[in-house]
């Protein structure tokens, strides 16, 4: 890949803020940086080609494949993930493309395999850097011909499979390493959407918060339950190695020892910490300086970029004073009035409240 065309992609994942907050039928994308990353989705998810998602275990590349499919021109069709790892170079060529009876030891009946399963539907690859060097070329004719070879038939069958495909590896320095076909990539690659890590955009994080809040609390039936201003600056802090992942974990564990109307605070999260083991962040300076970083990008009109900073830097002074309008307003520098207008018109209230 050239230098130019990764400097657009990069461009594309760039972590900023967001005045709105959208909510897929899978997901929560607050921030500029994952309303971008949807936006690109959306705009690719009629095409039928395949699309590459990249990015950190934990930051939601199962999650941004199915909203592929569900805005493709296939939702009522079937939606097969298929993790590449693990297993031998047999076994993955049966699961994947299929085998007829007696076509070895075992095979007992005719398997479909995952591909013709999803006829007319989509299939993702999960983790596709660790797909065997000797299945690639059988991948590479599917995708090129829309047909699957089944073990032991004699003729190639033809499907309607819609292919995505994703990994947390550095795809491109396989290719460069030749540890993947150069020309599966290329096929593979046609659209490249790059999902960042938590700690990229933690706008994120308060909505994606409140989200699970909600979902795990339902799931348990549990009412009136919420995060403490002071909690939620504490996790705001986190780097989050695990990424949306080990957010929700989190968030996961606290609801299951809760009661209803619990407000959860700093102690809450030191207790649920100590038992899944210490935050990334040990050095609280270095984790104050990393969430008070804001990023923005650079092609951007410079009011859109100041809003960006001032959105940012309200949220993380309510938090800090949990809510306390006054006291937010002093730290500011603003009058009341002012604050108000200025949650308002950036839409922060909603960014905090998850709605």
């Amino acid at each position: 890949m050239s230098p130019a065309s990764r400097t657009v992609l990069q461009r594309r994942t760039l972590d900023m803020s967001e005045p709105t907050r959208q909510r897929s039928g899978h997901g929560v994308f607050a921030s500029h940086a994952m309303q971008r990353v949807l936006r690109i989705a959306t705009e690719a998810a009629p095409s039928g080609i395949p699309v590459l998602i990249t990015g950190e275990s934990g930051t939601g590349k199962e999650v941004l494949a199915r909203i592929i499919h569900d805005r493709s021109g296939r939702p009522r069709e079937r939606f097969i993930p298929y993790n590449c790892t693990g297993t031998t170079c047999e076994i993955v060529d049966s699961q994947l493309f299929g085998h007829r009876r007696g076509s070895f030891t075992g095979a007992s009946e005719n398997a479909p395999g995952v591909i013709r399963s999803a006829d007319g539907g989509t299939v993702l690859l999960d983790e596709i850097g660790e797909l065997d060097a000797r299945i690639q070329p059988k991948l590479l004719r599917m995708i090129e011909n829309q047909e699957v070879h089944p073990v032991g038939q004699p003729r190639p069958s033809k499907v309607d499979v819609r292919i995505l495909a994703a990994t947390n590896a550095d795809i491109d320095q396989m290719v460069r390493d030749k540890r993947f076909r150069e020309d599966l990539f290329y096929r593979l690659n046609i659209i490249w959407i790059h999902i960042p890590p938590l700690r990229d955009h933690r706008e994120d994080i308060a909505p994606l918060t409140t989200h699970f809040l909600r979902r795990y609390a339902g799931e348990q039936n549990k009412r009136e339950i919420r995060m403490s201003g002071a909690a939620m600056g504490q996790l705001i802090e986190r780097d989050w190695p695990g990424n949306v992942r080990q957010l929700a974990n989190e968030i996961r564990r606290l609801v299951a020892f809760a009661k209803d109307g619990t407000v959860f605070t700093p102690d809450d999260l030191a207790r649920s910490t100590a038992s899944s083991g210490p935050p990334r962040s040990q050095n609280v300076a270095g984790a104050r300086s990393a969430r008070d970083k804001v990023t923005i990008s650079a092609d951007q009109p410079l009011p859109a970029a100041i809003e960006e900073v001032e959105r940012a830097l309200i949220i993380r002074v309510l938090l800090a004073v949990d809510g306390r309008r006054s006291a937010a307003a002093g730290r500011l520098g603003v009058s009341r009035k002012g604050l108000l207008l200025k949650r308002r018109r950036l839409n922060i209230d909603a960014l905090l409240a998850g709605d």
